[in-house]
């Protein structure tokens, strides 16, 4: 799966919480997950997002949460684009807030006129304080970075959050399960030829009820989503590596160059070619 390039600031203490600065590896991140909470604030540029069923775009210093296993994917012009990004491990962070992992956190961006756009204005420039204190790096950086990230934490829970029950989404959590062990199953396997049949059969579904449930829950359909995690490999391939288009396409699990050529334009604006002559141009730059 595509990556993107972190550098660790400070490690705010015990508390659960990691901030770094990060680049995107690709620029293209199919569906994936974290075990953490994951924060992201834009440094510069824009980023398109896929998640839960939504497609928006991320600006220059908005900010976005994705909760615990929340299924997202990620997609830039420019592999340039670098954003602070915050991971929270809800449990070491029970000792301020003994159930939060019951609390499901949905901050989106927000217009102006929405009633929360005055919160949300609030936590991206604690955002913004906390990606400053972290470049400066003196002395009390640490210190005010533990508090200023909890503050962001506290308003996200107080006004972007909602509070469930145990098992009062049984069934959603449910899903979530099944479409992590489809993606993780996937990443795994990408290189193989897959069939709907073969990955249908690994979770215990019948093709048509699977590829209804992936489309569903995904907005896409299964043969779609593997081929953009081929596709993405595909593109750091291209970039890192000096392997030949032919070796790149296989190496990522594509047989039909056609599909390949189309699909590669598609998602990064240039054939391979292109992309490989544009990796060339940077590297004696």
């Amino acid at each position: 799966m595509a990556k993107a390039y972190r550098e660790a600031l400070h490690p705010l203490g015990n508390l659960g919480i990691q901030v770094s600065m990060a680049a995107l590896e690709n620029t293209h991140i199919p569906a994936h997950w974290h075990e953490a909470m994951e924060i992201l604030f834009c440094l510069n540029g824009s980023v398109r997002i896929h998640v839960e069923h939504e497609h928006l775009t991320l600006q220059h210093n908005q900010l976005i949460v994705f909760d615990s296993k929340e299924v997202h994917s990620i997609h830039s012009d420019s592999n340039l684009y670098m954003f602070l990004c915050i991971h929270v491990d809800k449990k070491r962070l029970s000792v301020y807030c003994p159930d939060l992992e019951l609390y499901h956190i949905k901050c989106r961006p927000v217009p102006l006129d929405d009633p929360k756009s005055t919160q949300y204005i609030h936590i991206c420039q604690l955002a913004h304080d906390l990606t400053r204190l972290n470049v400066e790096n003196e002395s009390t950086s640490a210190m005010r970075s533990d508090g200023t990230a909890l503050l962001m934490l506290a308003d996200l829970i107080r006004y972007f959050s909602v509070y469930s029950l145990p098992g009062a989404t049984a069934g959603t959590s449910q899903s979530n399960d099944t479409l992590r062990e489809i993606i993780t199953y996937v990443n795994e396997h990408y290189t193989e030829k897959l069939s709907l049949e073969e990955v249908a059969n690994q979770i215990g579904f019948s093709r048509e009820y699977f590829c209804r449930f992936f489309k569903q829950h995904m907005g896409i359909t299964f043969l779609r989503y593997l081929n953009e995690v081929r596709i993405s490999h595909a593109g750091r391939l291209l970039m890192n590596t000096d392997m030949s288009i032919s070796e790149v396409m296989s190496e990522s699990g594509f047989t039909n160059q056609t599909i390949f050529n189309r699909l590669f334009k598609e998602i990064y604006g240039m054939t391979p070619r292109e992309s490989r002559n544009t990796s060339v141009e940077e590297k004696y730059l």
